[in-house]
């Protein structure tokens, strides 16, 4: 009886630890929803609404390009909160599910408020032409609390002389806007990359030395928007107590680049830097998460 029962016991131990990874690598591989609101102006003079609604989309394609996420489109962001404030109450029956599925899963909206759009006719003996400043903010607003917990201002990127990158005609106010948006792209681009990353796991180091690691696998893929040459920071997950809580500190230990996407959920990742304390850090099993950087 007692040879039988080791076996049994490190088959349940075993069975136990893949149903935990399993788990943890679904939570980690499926798409995260986000909502976004209607955007809206906040400036002092009129903004035509084809504007306006051109920058949403432009928030929103910068958002869906990335392949990582469910995208909701929600109105004003302040009803819904002010929904979710109802739904809490003694008299709302089931208020938890209901405010869950009036935001589809979403745990964070982004916003966007246009501060000033404006055109300038330029003459010359020989041509005319329009100039349009852009200035707009995004927000990232997280559900729950209702609390605002990333906030950027968005402007047109600048020529080192002081002019708009321009590459197209711009001689009516329509298309210059339209020139003027396109010179925000890397700024929004870097917004989404910037609030938005891609956190995932190693799954398994599958190339070391005696001391450094080399290769290894992480839990993402195709389902993630995970492409080669994708960068990540490795950090380790540390417990610090401060004035009597707990808290978590991120602790840089490395960076990986992928290599190769083998699926939906797996690809294949080079150590670029650190490869000695991942491969200590994992061998000792600490919480290693990493997050994407592009």
């Amino acid at each position: 009886m007692l040879f039988l029962k080791k076996p049994c016991d490190l088959m349940k131990k075993n069975l136990l630890f893949l149903l935990i990874f399993l788990i943890t690598t679904i939570g980690f591989a499926q798409k995260k929803t986000v909502a976004i609101s209607t955007f809206e102006s906040t400036g002092s003079t009129s903004i035509e609404s084809q504007y306006i609604k051109a920058i949403e989309d432009k928030v929103k394609a910068a958002i869906k390009n990335t392949n990582r996420f469910k995208i909701v489109d929600r109105g004003n962001y302040k009803k819904l909160l002010a929904e979710r404030e109802f739904q809490k109450k003694e008299e709302f029956i089931d208020g938890k599910v209901t405010a869950e599925s009036s935001f589809e899963g979403a745990e964070q909206i982004v916003t966007g408020s246009i501060n000033h759009i404006s055109f300038t006719r330029k003459t010359s003996k020989s041509s005319m032409h329009y100039v349009c400043t852009i200035s707009f903010s995004l927000e990232v607003i997280d559900i729950a609390t209702g609390k605002v917990i990333a906030s950027e201002l968005i402007e047109p990127k600048q020529t080192f002389l002081g002019g708009l990158v321009s590459t197209y005609d711009t001689k009516t106010p329509n298309k210059a806007f339209f020139n003027s948006l396109k010179g925000t792209q890397k700024a929004i681009d870097k917004f989404v990359a910037d609030n938005f990353p891609v956190t995932t796991q190693i799954i398994e180091i599958t190339k070391a030395s005696s001391s450094k690691a080399k290769m290894l696998l992480i839990n993402t893929g195709n389902i993630n928007g995970a492409r080669k040459k994708q960068e990540f920071k490795v950090v380790e997950l540390v417990k610090v107590i401060v004035n009597g809580k707990e808290l978590i500190r991120k602790k840089e230990i490395g960076t990986i680049k992928i290599t190769n996407v083998e699926g939906e959920e797996i690809s294949e990742a080079k150590v670029t830097k650190g490869g000695d304390m991942i491969l200590e850090k994992f061998n000792a099993g600490a919480q290693i998460r990493c997050y994407s950087q592009n």
